[in-house]
């Protein structure tokens, strides 16, 4: 995707500068035979302190061709090139500078390629240790008591386990979710899973649990990866020129061209349409803006980037209620390919026991008008085909945002996620329309329509219209209407949102036309800060029937654990709750309690206390009592920063480093070493055997390796060593002994007073 920018020639003050200086004299000195001139060569008034041998005949001047190249002229022929009469190009030789000034036309100027600076990229570290997240549920019900802990169990980057264990329920006892261990390749981009997991689907496609091995691309392991086609601009300069890129109204990236053409290619990742403002600056300060409108789709991969799934194994069945229930045996892959930049290929198949199925789609962005996107899959089980037919069309922009899907399939066609449940019989299908916009200077509205048929001829038809409107500066409205077709009736409600301090209260009615009911709703809710702290949540609801429904929970945020409690009441039926949720995180050698830990996590370690650490800017807490502070929620792959806060460290105390960056892998945990030593330091004033202190400049040996120098009234500054200290001063018959005892728990600048060389 690009868009061209054609900037007008304009003459570059130095040149015109230096011809001005030179255009009363000839161009060419008379010369009575070939002379050669070592001259530097200056391109439309940039000189690159280029060197080239000019052979000077008559009135021609003839460089070599790879003399031009290297000057960064875009030639194409070999061995001399006379420039004085070069069509379209003014040479003009400076005598008394010893320059040749050549004036070019863009076509002979390199293209120059301007684009963020790349990130060096950091190999994840991850160190031994293992990972418990729990998350306890008590409930009690109408007198009835069940109570269930869910649990993760991990080791780092290789192996985890989930699974439920529950009492008083419907089963007791512990059902196993999912196990796996996973070998992830950031370099490739590239994860290999063995043991539970969830085959890959594209958006025409189903997903099936599976236990088996998955070999697939994760772009989640390289978040430095561009995967969608993002547009550049090219462009060309005849001078020197600054060009600055905004986009949408911001500036995204100022950058110094040279005279010739040049392509923008650091255009920050964003989707759907929008708007391009190149501002180039030539060195007299002359403006020109060019606006180029571009359309960005997430739906597409960059050109030459493919993105795939390959799974095999047995299909999971009874998940949630069977620890292990494998089925048929399945193969399944998916992939997809950025051909253009316009154009995206996808394929698909599957195939188990008596039946096999497969697609293939695409989508097209045709340019400024939002991605199409289509595919066709078929099917064979049992002897009976099918086909499945998928269109689709998205626009997003800033006035408006458009989303519209069309899924067919006929008789017969199935799929893995229905094989096994026997639903291959009908044919079904769907519609879906969405349109949202807003409404300048009132509030944003949303219109919806959704049809669908199932296979057995049963469907529905709804069509939506939602509004929402702020009221003043913090209260706002929502109102939305559903009408249904197939029954003639209507349904609303109206909801108003208004915050309270930290909370934010919420109350509005729901009325149906269809049974004549209706309900009145007002809630209460304030999130617990992720700092830390209380939170809490109140609904009241009251219908038309007179029921009267209502529940409230409060919730409490710690360093370590959350805790949450709740009673409810629906009529006659009364239940209360408690859940606890957290982790222990084996890292070090050590234990470290803290919140439920999705993704990785750090242990800083200092070796002292009270030093405040920093992730991503941000206070994290100070150091405990063994000089280590636990980080939780650490963004996996991403080069993250950690700092340590030197002001307050005591006399004495140095950091090597004050901060370093790491990459994490997600779901482990590493150590991040920011030490923090004690430099013990004595002070002595070193005398000889006559009380006069020792000349200052005298260096001195210490316990024989280590040296240092006597400054003024023998005063002589010794680090880092403890116990009795030899001091050998001085050389030939001037030289004496010393010994100085350092004081065991002294003060980091100790002074043990006068000390006698002898």
């Amino acid at each position: 995707m690009r868009a061209l920018l054609i900037l007008p020639a304009l003459v570059t003050p130095v040149a015109a500068a230096a011809a001005d200086a030179v255009k009363d004299g000839p161009v060419l000195a008379a010369a009575a035979g070939p002379a050669e001139l070592f001259v530097e060569l200056v391109i439309n008034g940039q000189a690159g302190g280029a060197l080239a041998s000019v052979i000077q005949d008559g009135d021609r001047l003839m460089v070599d061709s790879d003399a031009l190249r290297q000057a960064g002229v875009a030639v194409t022929d070999t061995g001399k090139i006379d420039a004085a009469h070069w069509p379209g190009v003014r040479a003009t030789y400076d005598a008394a500078g010893q320059r040749l000034l050549l004036d070019l036309p863009a076509e002979l100027l390199p293209t120059r390629r301007i684009s963020a600076p790349a990130e060096a990229r950091m190999t994840p570290i991850v160190d031994t240790g293992g990972l418990l997240n729990y998350d306890a549920f008590l409930q009690v019900a109408d007198g009835h008591a069940s109570a269930s802990v869910w649990s993760e169990q991990r080791a780092f980057g290789t192996i985890a386990n989930t699974g439920i264990a529950s009492i008083g329920g419907v089963r007791d006892g512990y059902v196993r979710l999912d196990t796996h261990y996973s070998l992830s390749r950031e370099e490739q981009a590239t994860e290999v899973t063995v043991g539970d997991l969830i085959t890959r689907a594209l958006s025409w496609s189903t997903a099936v649990r599976i236990g088996g091995v998955q070999l697939s691309r994760s772009f989640a392991l390289r978040p430095d990866l561009i995967t969608v086609p993002l547009p550049s601009f090219a462009g060309e300069a005849a001078v020197p020129t600054g060009v600055d890129l905004f986009i949408n109204g911001y500036r995204q990236s100022r950058s110094d061209v040279a005279p010739g053409r040049f392509v923008l290619d650091s255009v920050p990742v964003v989707n759907g349409a929008g708007e391009a403002r190149i501002v180039t600056t030539d060195a007299v300060g002359r403006q020109i803006a060019t606006v180029i409108p571009f359309y960005v789709a997430p739906e597409l991969l960059r050109p030459g980037l493919t993105d795939f799934s390959v799974e095999a194994g047995a299909l999971r069945k009874n998940y949630g209620v069977d620890s292990f229930n494998y089925r048929r045996a399945v193969v399944s892959a998916s992939a997809r390919h950025g051909l253009t930049s316009r154009l995206t290929l996808s394929g698909h198949a599957e195939a188990t026991p008596g039946m096999a199925g497969g697609g293939i789609g695409a989508a097209w962005a045709p340019g400024l008008w939002g991605a199409l996107s289509g595919a066709v899959a078929v099917s064979e089980a049992r002897g009976v085909r099918g086909t499945q037919i998928t269109a689709g069309y998205s626009f997003t922009a800033r006035q408006v945002s458009i989303g519209a899907e069309h899924v067919g399939r006929s008789h017969g066609f199935i799929d893995l996620g229905r094989f096994d449940l026997g639903l291959f019989t009908g044919s079904a299908r769907s519609d879906r329309v969405s349109i949202g916009m807003p409404v300048h200077g009132v509030g944003s509205l949303g219109l919806g329509y959704i049809a669908s048929r199932v296979r057995d001829g049963s469907g529905a038809r709804l069509g939506s219209a939602s509004f929402s409107t702020p009221l003043g500066r913090r209260a706002s409205a929502f109102a939305a209407v559903d009408y249904d077709f197939g029954r003639s009736t209507v349904s609303a409600q109206l909801r108003l949102v208004m915050p309270l301090g930290r909370s934010t209260v919420v109350s509005g009615g729901v009325a149906h036309e269809a049974n004549g009911s209706g309900r009145l709703q007002a809630s209460v809710a304030r999130p617990s800060p992720t700092a830390g702290g209380l939170g809490y949540s109140a609904d009241l609801a009251w219908n038309t029937r007179g029921s009267v429904l209502g529940q409230a929970s409060a919730s409490w945020r710690a360093s370590r654990v959350q805790l949450e409690a709740g009673v409810a009441s629906s009529g006659a039926a009364q239940s209360a709750w408690a859940s606890a949720s957290g982790a222990i995180a084996f890292l070090q050698g050590r234990a470290f309690l803290a919140n439920s830990l999705p993704d990785a996590f750090a242990v800083v370690s200092t070796g002292m206390a009270g030093v405040p650490v920093y992730y991503e800017n941000q206070i994290m807490g100070k150091t405990d009592g063994s000089g280590r502070l636990f980080v939780s929620n650490v963004s996996a792959f991403h080069p993250s920063r950690f700092a340590i806060d030197p002001v307050d460290l005591p006399i004495g105390a140095v950091a090597d480093h004050t901060e370093t960056r790491a990459v994490l892998r997600a779901g482990a945990g590493a150590v991040i070493q920011l030490p923090v030593v004690y430099h013990r330091s004595v002070t002595a004033r070193i005398v000889n055997s006559a009380g006069t202190p020792l000349v200052p400049g005298t260096v001195a040996t210490l316990n024989g390796s280590r040296t240092a120098t006597v400054g003024w009234d023998g005063v002589i500054l010794i680090e880092d060593l403890a116990g009795t200290i030899i001091v050998e001063a001085g050389s030939g018959t001037a030289a004496c002994h010393a010994t100085v005892a350092s004081p065991k728990d002294g003060s980091p600048l100790a002074d043990v007073g006068v000390i006698t060389c002898r």
